[in-house]
């Protein structure tokens, strides 16, 4: 006994470019919330223990996050980008299909080569 899975409602395109939207822009927020925190931290805290201007306090921060954008490209973000690849080419329910259609050339192409055609 299964569970029945309900239907998808037609909902037209808004609803998804609305939450398209709010997930692209997320970035943005987060980037703000981010410097907003930093700016808290330094204020209320780092300044007492490390007495260093805001400006360096800023170009130190995003030194280390241009490092760390660094490592993300080079090392995970291929290492992402290849499973993926993996998941999707696994799951795939064309690849069966082209394996079968390579095969049923190579078969058509031994036929037609045993009936004296010229096969590229």
């Amino acid at each position: 006994m299964g569970m029945k899975v309900p239907k998808q409602i037609e909902t037209g395109t808004t609803l998804g470019g609305i939450l398209t939207l709010l997930q692209r822009c997320q970035f943005y927020f987060s980037l703000l919330n981010f410097l907003m925190i930093l700016a808290t931290f330094y204020y209320t805290t780092l300044r007492h223990i490390l007495p260093i201007n805001f400006f360096l306090f800023l170009v130190i921060m995003a030194g280390l996050l241009f490092v760390l954008m660094l490592v993300e490209y080079v090392i995970v973000y291929p290492s992402l980008v290849a499973f993926q690849m993996h998941q999707a080419y696994k799951r795939n329910p064309l690849v069966k299909d082209v394996e079968e259609i390579k095969k049923e050339i190579k078969e058509l192409k031994k036929v037609l080569k045993e009936g004296g055609w010229s096969v590229v």
